[in-house]
């Protein structure tokens, strides 16, 4: 039976008996010897069986056998030593390591309680190649690699330095290794020093991407064909068990990080949107429910106020970015009452720009989010693309430089809630989209028809109503002013 352990690009298989490696890409395959024995370990342990292999990030492996007795060797070295004894061979225990790389005895008691205690690999391993006179054929193998992950993204680059100083005419250089799917390049420069009879060795490494992503067949298909996991290794062509650090081992994700998001730099209730004002007009007024906390405050701006929407990046560390790439807008809620201040010949097209109108009618099939995007963007900038027509249509696309502003209606004010996407296909793997508010005043909405003949005909009820009420009350005056003291002075006269 046998169980395998791996941790770097290399391969560990035990037996019961053996530790058997697989180095350099599984070209070099063996078992690893011991100075007697011919590598069968349990000869070497009072027949005891393997009873565990730890290895750590720095290529150090320790092989315990079942009675406690431990074996050490690294990484593309064939040949184990063995430790000094540290436990007593009827004591259970396991090997672990910690979050930050230190290792541990774990024993286990009889009542079940566990004790942990540290074991000084290092301080071990320095203590039994001192006594076999093992020398390390380098002085020192520095490196910037500080994480174990790095994420690349289209467009982006990771540059890695590394360094190996040695004796004089050793002839030691520095090797870098890439396992996975072949879907990065890399560009390495080398600079030599010489001194006081050592020699050093500067390496750095680019890695990058240098595909084309737009107006290609299978926009989605490329994406995951250059995609994917690599894993890189550092290390000295020549090293030995002494060396304190053999190699750096790291992993590069080629993706879309999801981390990465993006915002726009920068209530009622309820927004009404009138239907006169939708892309698909509906039989009455549209009245939708304004979400404060998912869409934040409405940025406020006068109707006469031209808007050019600013993107930022942002990852886990914060900002990271101004977007400069081109970008759409649409209107959630489905509002067209707004328009570009550029047009297409103004924005430099030779051909026909792609627009909302003409991307959802190519697209009917698709929901009105997915009917334009990276996957089928086509610039306008080239007279082999596109076709031609009326270049002073409005120009619907934006970035940070074309100046290109968000213009409002001047007969009313209203409520309107923009989604953002990315259309640069070569951008990034990561579909980013944000959300952005934007509330216009200056002018009172418009009362409906309906609304106005309604109140001019109360107006003009009212009028008519207090009109003949004036006429019966002045006629009452009147009567009492004019017709009465005559018939008084009559009723007089006949008394005398």
């Amino acid at each position: 039976m046998f169980n395998f352990v791996t941790a770097m690009p290399e391969l560990i298989l035990r037996d019961k008996h053996r530790i058997y490696y697989c180095y350099h890409n599984f070209t070099e395959t063996g078992v690893i010897q011991t100075p007697t024995e011919f590598g069968n370990l349990s000869r070497l342990s009072n027949n005891s069986i393997v009873h565990d292999i730890f290895m750590d990030y720095y290529g150090n492996v320790v092989v315990k056998m079942e009675n406690n007795i431990m074996f050490y060797f690294k990484i593309n070295i064939r040949d184990a030593i063995k430790l000094h004894l540290w436990t007593n061979s009827t004591m259970k225990s396991l090997i672990l390591l910690n979050s930050s790389g230190q290792i541990f005895l774990i024993y286990v008691f009889e009542n079940g309680t566990l004790y942990p205690r540290e074991y000084p690999l290092k301080l071990e391993s320095l203590s039994v190649n001192f006594n076999i006179n093992e020398k390390c054929p380098y002085v020192a193998f520095h490196n910037n690699i500080f994480s174990i992950f790095y994420f690349l993204d289209k467009g982006q680059n990771l540059s890695i330095w590394t360094q190996i100083v040695y004796p004089e005419n050793m002839g030691l250089y520095i090797v870098v290794e890439s396992y996975g799917p072949n879907i990065l390049q890399e560009k390495d420069q080398t600079h030599y020093e010489i001194a006081l009879g050592y020699c050093t060795k500067t390496m750095t490494v680019t890695f990058f991407q240098n595909i084309n992503y737009e107006a290609v067949d299978d926009y989605f298909k490329l994406q995951h064909q250059n995609t994917g996991l690599v894993l890189v290794q550092v290390r000295p062509n020549e090293y030995a068990r002494a060396c304190p650090i053999a190699q750096k081992v790291f992993q590069i994700a080629v993706g879309c990080d999801s981390n990465k998001f993006i915002t726009v730099k920068g209530s009622n209730e309820k927004c009404l949107f009138y239907r006169s004002y939708l892309r698909n007009q509906t039989s009455k007024n549209l009245r939708v429910k304004y979400n404060w906390k998912k869409y934040g405050c409405p940025l406020r701006l006068d109707f006469g106020e031209k808007f050019h929407p600013l993107l930022q990046l942002y990852d886990n560390n914060g900002y990271v970015e101004d977007v400069e790439v081109n970008f759409i807008v649409w209107e959630i809620h489905g509002r067209n009452d707004y328009s570009f201040n550029n047009t297409m010949k103004k924005s430099g097209c030779l051909n026909e720009a792609q627009t909302w109108k003409s991307m959802t009618e190519l697209n009917k099939h698709l929901p009105l989010e997915e009917a334009w995007g990276p996957e089928n963007y086509k610039h306008c900038f080239s007279y082999a693309i596109g076709k031609p027509g009326d270049l002073n249509q409005p120009y619907e696309i934006i970035n940070k430089s074309n100046y290109n502003h968000l213009v409002w209606p001047e007969d009313h004010s209203g409520m309107y809630v923009f989604r953002v996407k990315i259309l640069d296909p070569n951008y990034s793997f990561c579909n980013l989209t944000t959300v952005f508010a934007i509330e216009t005043f200056g002018m009172i909405p418009s009362p409906s028809g309906y609304l106005v003949a309604a109140f001019l005909f109360v107006l003009m009820l009212l009028f008519f109503s207090i009109l003949v009420l004036s006429y019966f009350h002045y006629m009452r005056i009147y009567k009492q002013q004019i017709y009465e003291p005559i018939n008084r002075y009559e009723r007089k006269q006949k008394t005398n």
